[in-house]
């Protein structure tokens, strides 16, 4: 699955600075409870369950205005892996946050697809907020 799209944002040397360090992008995802270096562990809600999950930032890369990273989660009956890039171009944020995701537990596939969309565009609305703050 995927999300693209752009925000317009107020400072581009701020967020220059907000994109070049994973940390940040850590401390947009909703639900962390605890962060290692590149490990961490959110709970998300899933329907009626509360999962948690372990996350791991693979890579990481901030060139010529972009950031791309790779995070790997594992959690009970969840995997995913989750690419995002975002772009600096003027006055705007230009993302695209490609997520797969395999559900062991049958019938949640809708829903963790949907909750998956959800931080995605969680992770984005708080990036734009703290690079406006």
């Amino acid at each position: 699955m995927e999300i693209s799209g752009e925000v317009k944002i107020k400072n581009v040397d701020k967020a220059k600075e907000f994109l070049s360090s994973y940390q940040n992008l850590i401390n947009c995802i909703p639900g962390v409870t605890e962060i290692k270096g590149k490990e961490f562990t959110a709970r998300a809600k899933i329907g009626f369950l509360t999962v948690e999950t372990k996350a791991q930032v693979k890579s990481f890369e901030f060139r010529d205005n972009e950031s791309v990273s790779v995070i790997e989660v594992e959690g009970v009956g969840v995997t995913s892996t989750i690419i995002s890039r975002v772009k600096i171009d003027n006055d705007k944020l230009i993302y695209k946050i490609e997520y797969e995701v395999q559900v062991t537990i049958k019938g949640l596939e809708k829903l963790v697809e949907k909750q998956a969309h959800k931080i995605a565009e969680d992770i984005i609305t708080c990036t734009k907020q703290r690079i406006d703050e």
